[in-house]
């Protein structure tokens, strides 16, 4: 019963990356794709796990799972994906980035002035 989980998940995330390769991410077929499609493929992949004869329902488990382990792979190491030293997002950029911010001269002249009456 956990292996079938671990296929299920392997069939939803192929039959999503499919729905998003040829339906794209946006717009009203993608969207049904996404609802509809994915949920089916599991399903229908599920039920023919279940009803294949003994001797190739691992076989066929296995395969949605070699599909991901491969797509893994390709992206790895033909597109030349990094998943270890992924991109840093906007936010910790943001983080990083301490410097004092710079003010123009109308700024400076504001600030000191407000500095000099006390309100700061």
């Amino acid at each position: 019963m956990v292996v079938m989980s671990f296929v299920s998940f392997a069939v939803a995330f192929l039959a999503y990356a499919m729905v998003v390769r040829f339906m794209g991410k946006e717009g009203t077929f993608a969207r049904i794709g996404q609802i509809i499609l994915v949920p089916a493929c599991v399903v229908i992949y599920d039920f023919i796990c279940i009803a294949a004869p003994s001797g190739y329902r691992y076989i066929l488990g296995g395969l949605p799972l070699l599909g991901v382990a491969a797509l893994a792979l390709y992206y790895r190491f033909v597109k030349g994906e990094d998943f270890a030293n992924s991109e840093k997002t906007p936010t910790e950029l943001a983080q990083a980035d301490n410097e004092p911010k710079k003010f123009s001269k109308k700024s400076a002249r504001i600030h000191a002035a407000r500095k000099k009456r006390g309100r700061e």
